[in-house]
């Protein structure tokens, strides 16, 4: 088979398992890098042609290029990966003959995630105001940002049907469902967002309000630019470092490393934050000072709930 035509069955393959179009695309796009590359230098159009030294040729190629980190590159032969076994699996290529059975991983430098403080995270949310529907709406959201770790995609997708008195159902990155618990501070906020949202749509017939939980001024759905520009305007009142991005994500991993520091497990952690792996989860880890570590371990020292008889 063509690489051209096996990236579009591929596509196709996708497109049927329901996969966001964002990560679609993203794969194309990478899949796309790699076939040019692959026809152009290498002479190969055939799937079954390609070998394992092509790929190392390939990472080799995007090496010299010295554009691109390790964990990029590794991005690009995760997709790799899915793509030859996805060949594999409707027969064409033998499984002995997949070109990424041997491929490792490069090595990744250890980086340590910066982000909010408590009194950053309070001044945030502080800064939104309260005056108008479009105020609470924004400390609504980033109060579930905060709150709960969701994705801004996730976020964004969250659906009125979505919405329990006590949990809400996330559709998560690569179609993975899950709960996330809603506090009592944030359903105090939502039941003021909630009102707010009713009052300003309450002249609208319900066919031109989107289903979404969080919608813009003309009813539709918000975007992850909307929410990045509040993200971004809330930083700039409150003059955040410069080491912190103030993006959706960061926000993530303030609710990771607090969760951290509380003493949950990497486990449940990995779960609420819909990871696919804890070696993701993982990563969290190396912002945590060592008085985190300390405090951790005075909390949850085994000891602690067994009266014992001290001399």
């Amino acid at each position: 088979m063509k690489i051209v035509e096996a990236i579009k069955e591929f596509e196709f393959e996708q497109q049927i398992k329901g996969l966001s179009p964002r990560y679609i695309q993203l794969c194309q796009w990478r899949l796309n890098d790699w076939k040019t590359y692959t026809i152009d230098e290498l002479n190969i159009d055939e799937v079954g042609q390609v070998t394992e030294r092509h790929i190392k040729l390939f990472i080799r190629y995007r090496q010299r290029l010295a554009v691109e980190k390790n964990i990029t590159i590794n991005n690009r032969l995760a997709t790799l990966k899915v793509f030859f076994k996805f060949l594999v699996e409707i027969g064409v290529i033998e499984k002995e003959d997949n070109p990424m059975t041997d491929i490792k991983n490069l090595k990744e430098g250890r980086r340590v995630i910066t982000t909010f403080t408590d009194d950053e995270v309070k001044k945030l949310i502080d800064s939104t105001g309260s005056a108008t529907y479009s105020n609470i709406r924004d400390k609504t959201m980033l109060i579930f940002l905060f709150e709960t770790g969701l994705r801004v995609s996730e976020l964004i997708k969250l659906k009125n049907e979505d919405v329990f008195l006590d949990r809400l159902f996330i559709r998560g990155k690569g179609s993975h469902e899950r709960y996330v618990y809603i506090s009592k501070k944030m359903r105090r906020q939502m039941k003021r967002y909630e009102r707010a949202k009713k009052l300003r749509f309450e002249h609208l017939p319900s066919s031109m309000i989107d289903d979404y939980y969080f919608l813009n001024q003309e009813a539709d759905g918000m975007s992850r630019s909307n929410v990045n520009k509040i993200l971004k305007r809330a930083g700039k009142r409150i003059n955040i470092r410069d080491d912190i991005r103030c993006s959706p994500h960061d926000c993530r991993h303030y609710f990771a490393q607090k969760q951290i520091k509380q003493g949950i497990d990497v486990y449940t952690l990995s779960r609420l934050l819909g990871h696919s792996s804890i070696d993701i989860t993982t990563q969290y880890l190396r912002g945590l000072q060592m008085d985190d570590i300390i405090n951790i371990g005075r909390r949850t020292a085994p000891l602690n709930d067994i009266p014992v008889k001290l001399i």
